[in-house]
């Protein structure tokens, strides 16, 4: 279907800018946090697991970017993203706003696919969080308690990574998740100091580290080494405040080709399907995604947090699948935690205790 196509187009443009939007547009799934299977550890603390690379000076810049954008406590912003992929060009046009106590308001409408739109909103007032995707004339409805969600997060047991990450997951994290996502796929190597629309900015540059996730199309996914195909960006710049860290502008470009790519489907026989003259060049991607009109502190009134679907919708609601997926998480890091210290004792027993000999028995006189 037209439809699944232009989805599939979006979620892979979405992708490649990183973790926030990629979670926003046409793809976000509150029905519940990202799972690590009981038992196991998260992957980044497995026994085994290679050492992470110490961090190169441009990536420290965009690390501190995440800290200081997190630490906002009241933001409002335009976004736009302008998209040139896989021979479409497309427009994701947005607005962002963050206030205390849990509240955020995020809208994007994506624009400019033949016959085909879509919109996303996301609103928080605090108590509930609502969702509501709309694409062609399909819509849903979703919303969450938060309040109760936040409480079990607040948890001593829950993992500081798997509270961001489900906070990602539920829409609660903005910009600084974004920052993340781009800071996890690419290894940013590169730093020059420089000026943007009369701001003082980083500008940091690198290219893909993390492959994951990215295909070919009708092929699979793409190899783990070599040059990447031009729909897939292989060069990232990221332009960031030097005084609060904000993203104004991150621009994700692909590889000009010297030779067309094979993209052909493979054959039960692992022969390609069809003549070579089928195979279309194709010109490297674009995608830029720009912050603009960002004011700190703004003042917004709780209207701009309100809202209510229509009477006659039911809308999907996960909080009780979400707090018992969050009350397992509590009790198997509980017992992680009590089994480490059980072993941490035990090794201490374990230890050999030394008897002092006995004095050698008095000689009795015969």
């Amino acid at each position: 279907m037209r439809i699944n196509r232009i989805a599939r187009q979006i979620m892979l443009a979405a992708t490649l800018v990183g973790a926030w939007i990629a979670t926003s547009v046409l793809a976000q799934t509150p029905g519940g946090p990202p799972q690590t299977p009981p038992g196991q550890a998260p992957a980044a603390n497995l026994p085994g697991a290679p050492p992470e690379e110490p961090p190169t000076e441009a990536e420290l810049i965009v690390d501190e970017a995440i800290k200081k954008v997190a630490a906002v406590k009241a933001v409002s912003a335009d976004l736009l993203q302008d998209v040139k992929m896989l021979g479409q060009k497309f427009q994701i046009k947005g607005r962002y706003l963050k206030a205390p106590s849990s509240k955020i308001y995020l809208r994007l409408d994506v624009s400019g696919l033949p016959g085909s739109a879509g919109t996303m909103l996301q609103v928080c007032d605090g108590d509930v969080l609502w969702d509501y995707q709309k694409i062609l004339t399909a819509e849903s409805y979703r919303k969450l308690s938060v309040k109760p969600i936040l409480q079990r997060l607040d948890a001593p047991e829950i993992d500081k990574t798997l509270r961001e990450q489900i906070l990602s997951s539920l829409g609660f994290a903005g910009p600084e998740a974004l920052l993340a996502g781009v800071r996890k796929a690419v290894k940013f190597d590169q730093k020059e100091e420089g000026e943007l629309d009369g701001k003082a900015v980083w500008i940091v540059k690198g290219g893909w580290r993390d492959r994951t996730g990215l295909v070919v199309p009708n092929q699979g996914p793409v190899p783990g080494v070599g040059l990447l195909p031009p729909y897939i960006p292989s060069f990232a710049t990221l332009y960031l405040d030097k005084q609060n860290g904000w993203p104004y502008k991150l621009d994700l470009r692909g590889r000009n080709s010297t030779a067309l790519i094979d993209t052909r489907k493979t054959g039960i026989d692992g022969k390609k399907i069809g003549a070579k003259s089928s195979i279309e060049r194709q010109d490297p991607s674009e995608l830029v995604l720009v912050y603009s009109n960002v004011q700190f502190d703004p003042a917004l009134s709780d209207a701009e947090f309100a809202f209510q679907a229509p009477p006659n919708v039911q809308p999907e609601d996960n909080t009780e699948i979400i707090l018992k997926s969050l009350d397992q998480a509590i009790e198997f890091q509980a017992m992680q935690k009590r089994t480490e210290a059980a072993n941490a004792a035990g090794s201490v027993l374990q230890q050999p205790i030394e008897v002092p000999a006995a004095p050698p028995a008095a000689e009795i006189p015969k």
